[in-house]
């Protein structure tokens, strides 16, 4: 989809004319030709709509005939962002059943409840998203748009409009990833895939093999790694655009590319374990849109990208492995693997880079799954000031975040007689233990966990969103880093 903005119609007849109307007022358009042409053909008309009611209609313009759709909007809904977001998501939907290619969106002069540029971002973040579709292993290839959107606005909003597209394309990125068989998306690929994106937007990539690896001493990352026949790669992604010695924000994401759960194998839902390396989409996706869009702050991303699988050569369920910390760690299940590999992650951003604050981000554990469902993600954080950051950007992400407790007596849970840590304690409160397992390799760095729980991955389709992988946290990680640069 690509957007462009004009200060009026032309006179070409586009496939389809998006307006927002206030909610209970009569149909009006702020582009004189376009209230001409509907005055022409509804004189009088006393069409009013309700919140997000969508109503379609044909109209004759400049020699053509158009499709209108009409949209009711109550910008002093609650949530008004959520609400816009899902009313562009339906429009999509609305452009695909009509096959549209050449769009025009009328000014947004009905919808008050931001600045022109703030609801233009989110037009260009959100629509788009409406044309994704992941139909590679399919014979019949689903329909491409190539949609052409004209947007009635000031010029003032270009940059807007082109960071909404970015971030649009970003999560798509972390969406194909995500999609993207198992077999196909090893380890080693998911490196090549990282270095060509850095190549194409402007981030460093480095890779790291088993040998460099093992003079590092990440003990917990190779011993999840050893069951697989496919060798690791860990990943390091930096974004230079701050002062040189400006410290960087380091981000970590989970990069197990299939999850067989180890010899603690999984008795369900293994068809879905290709989806375990989301987090790594998240932060690949998001630092596409950092470097593309040249934020000025300093960032280092890293990925430990292995399988967790079942072999003779498996780590086994009460091995004690040494990190690259020092610290040793029992483990209790070898299905708790994502912890460990992002530990020795953590260890590496924090030991190489000194960041001034490190974010780690993972569909991590069934316990937040099943507690906050398919709505939002939990974060334990060490300073309660990235917390609130993080979650002070839910408007305009639309990725909303509980907050985890924060009280030390978890702590002492992860205690074990055989080494310093549990991977896995018993005790019931497996996300929050998880979180902070993770914590304890921040060697006093501000850190915050987050732990993506279901929403990285859908089994039910929606406007905007099919079957498979959201890309979720991508919108979180950037905006994140963009406010940072302000503060």
């Amino acid at each position: 989809m690509k957007f462009t903005i004009a200060p009026a119609i032309g006179t070409d007849c586009p496939d389809a004319v998006i307006r927002f109307l206030r909610v209970n007022a009569p149909v009006s358009f702020s582009d004189p030709s376009l209230q001409h042409a509907y005055d022409a053909v509804f004189p009088g008309d006393k069409l009013t709509l309700s919140h997000r009611q969508l109503q379609t209609l044909r109209l004759p313009l400049n020699s053509g005939f158009t499709t209108l759709l009409l949209i009711g909007f109550d910008s002093a809904a609650a949530s008004p962002f959520d609400h816009f977001r899902a009313a562009l998501a339906s429009l999509g939907t609305a452009l695909n059943q009509l096959g549209a290619h050449s769009v025009l969106m009328d000014r947004l002069d009905s919808v008050t409840f931001a600045g022109e540029p703030q609801l233009l971002e989110q037009v260009a973040c959100t629509l788009p998203l409406s044309e994704y579709k992941f139909d590679t292993y399919l014979a019949e290839k689903k329909p491409a748009y190539d949609r052409a959107v004209t947007v009635l606005a000031d010029n003032s909003c270009q940059a807007a409009l082109e960071e909404g597209q970015v971030l649009a394309d970003s999560v798509c990125t972390a969406r194909d990833l995500v999609n993207e068989l198992a077999d196909v998306l090893t380890p080693a690929e998911l490196a090549r895939r990282c270095q060509a994106l850095g190549e194409r937007w402007g981030f460093s990539v480095e890779v790291l093999d088993r040998s460099a690896c093992e003079d590092l001493g990440m003990g917990l990352f190779l011993a999840v790694a050893q069951g697989s026949a496919l060798e690791p790669r860990f990943i390091v992604m930096r974004w230079n655009g701050g002062k040189p010695e400006e410290p960087p924000i380091a981000l970590v994401g989970k990069g197990i590319t299939y999850d067989s759960g180890g010899l603690a194998i999984k008795k369900s839902s293994m068809e879905s374990m290709r989806f375990d390396m989301n987090g790594a989409a998240a932060v690949i996706g998001a630092m596409c849109a950092i470097a593309r869009q040249k934020l000025p702050r300093n960032v280092v991303a890293a990925v430990a990208a292995c399988e967790n699988m079942v072999d003779a050569h498996s780590y086994r369920n009460g091995d004690v492995l040494r990190s690259m910390s020092g610290q040793t760690v029992f483990v209790r299940n070898t299905d708790a693997e994502g912890r460990l590999t992002m530990a020795d992650a953590m260890t590496y951003c924090v030991r190489t880079f000194h960041p001034s604050e490190l974010l780690e981000v993972a569909g991590l554990t069934g316990s937040v799954c099943s507690f906050f469902g398919s709505v939002c993600a939990a974060a334990l954080a060490t300073d309660p000031s990235i917390f609130d950051r993080v979650a002070g950007l839910s408007d305009i992400t639309g990725e909303k975040y509980a907050q985890m407790p924060y009280f030390q007596e978890y702590r002492q849970q992860l205690k074990s007689p055989y080494a310093d840590l549990d991977n896995a304690p018993a005790g019931g409160a497996g996300g929050i233990l998880a979180g902070f397992f993770l914590e304890s390799f921040r060697e006093g760095t501000p850190f915050l966990h987050v732990d993506f729980g279901a929403m990285p991955f859908t089994g039910k389709a929606s406007d905007g969103q099919p079957e498979g992988g959201t890309g979720f946290g991508v919108k979180t990680l950037y905006h994140y880093v963009k406010r940072r640069c302000r503060t």
